[in-house]
């Protein structure tokens, strides 16, 4: 509805902002679903086939108010929301499948200021939780996560972490609340745990002996004094089409610092590649050997996803890892690639 949806998109985004959210609106803008951030985390979350008919049908009942148009009064429509989803927890207060209605309503109490409400529902959603419940518990976690609860997150994870330590969601989640409490060593054992590799930061990166798109030899050795970025990319991957240009910009500002860039290209098709980099300019070096998950270096340093990005200073040590989309530094806290490379510059080298 043209400037009508971008004003309720601005009106939604007050009420939606700790996290990234999917609401599915009819045309009429009415929210039909809202599905928090959190729930992209679980495997196991009910599938979206069963929860759309679920919220029609919710959407059909007497008590169901959702946000029509452009309300003139948004804490009046919250009030109303609390309503219905109240009401739908009191028709089925056990049913799994409406969960993530407690995270959602969390924050509309807060929003309206009930925070003894918030209290309640949370006790509530304690009480009916059963103990081998992954799901529910991250809804839990997602609840207090909501609140900034973060030291009873925290618990209820740790909790989790001892019955299920295959689970290494539950590893990444302890590491982001441990990160965001600025325990640093906790959040670091845990990253590690996700991602191995990382007990490398902070250490020299081993060597490797290559062939570039050129067929001339390539090294980490060839590149020692120069602060390197090892990347693992893709043209195929969004993820790693969406940030090149952002690393084209740090290696234009930094390559005359001592700023280089090596790719390790994971594509098959070596035509395609070349006509990206060609249009795209992209001119630092690139290894290339068609192999996709085969590379060797994909192999040698244990590359589970792409991007992955790996930050080398002038001796050879690494100093920032990408883990998850996320890069972390050797201190253990996720960081800027381009205020890592910058400081990374105007350090000398030791040896």
């Amino acid at each position: 509805k043209g400037a009508s949806a971008a004003a309720l998109a601005t009106k939604l985004r007050q009420h939606y902002t700790d996290s990234v959210d999917i609401l599915t609106l009819t045309p009429e803008l009415k929210v039909i679903e809202h599905l928090p951030g959190e729930s992209l985390l679980r495997s196991d979350y009910l599938p979206r086939t069963e929860r759309i008919p679920r919220y029609l049908e919710l959407l059909k009942s007497s008590a169901s108010v959702a946000w029509e148009d452009l309300p003139e009064d948004m804490d009046e429509t919250i009030e109303k929301t609390i309503a219905a989803l109240e009401v739908r927890l009191r028709q089925q207060p056990d049913d799994e499948s409406f969960f993530d209605i407690y995270p959602t309503l969390a924050c509309l109490y807060n929003e309206v200021g009930r925070e003894k409400d918030t209290e309640n529902l949370i006790n509530r959603l304690k009480s009916i939780i059963k103990p081998d419940d992954l799901q529910a518990h991250f809804v839990l976690g997602a609840t207090l996560e909501r609140m900034k609860r973060y030291e009873e997150v925290a618990a209820v994870f740790e909790k989790l972490e001892e019955q299920y330590p295959e689970k290494l969601r539950l590893s990444r989640k302890l590491a982001e609340i441990h990160e965001a409490l600025g325990n640093t060593e906790l959040a670091m054992k845990y990253y590690s745990k996700v991602k191995p590799t990382l007990a490398l930061l902070g250490k020299p990166l081993p060597d490797f002996s290559a062939t570039d798109l050129d067929g001339k030899p390539i090294s980490l050795q060839q590149y020692r004094g120069k602060v390197v970025l090892l990347d693992f990319w893709a043209v195929w991957n969004s993820f790693c089409i969406g940030d090149i240009l952002n690393v084209k910009r740090i290696y234009d500002t930094y390559k005359d610092q001592g700023f280089e860039v090596i790719g390790v290209s994971l594509d098959t098709d070596e035509t395609k590649l070349r006509n990206y980099l060609k249009e795209n300019d992209l001119s630092w070096r690139q290894i290339y050997s068609g192999l996709e998950k085969q590379c060797p270096l994909v192999k040698q340093y244990d590359v589970k996803s792409i991007p992955a990005r790996w930050l080398i200073d002038r001796d050879g040590t690494l100093i920032a890892h990408e883990a998850n989309h996320k890069l972390i530094s050797s201190k253990g806290r996720q960081a800027d690639l381009e205020k890592l490379v910058a400081a990374a510059v105007s350090d000398k080298p030791k040896n």
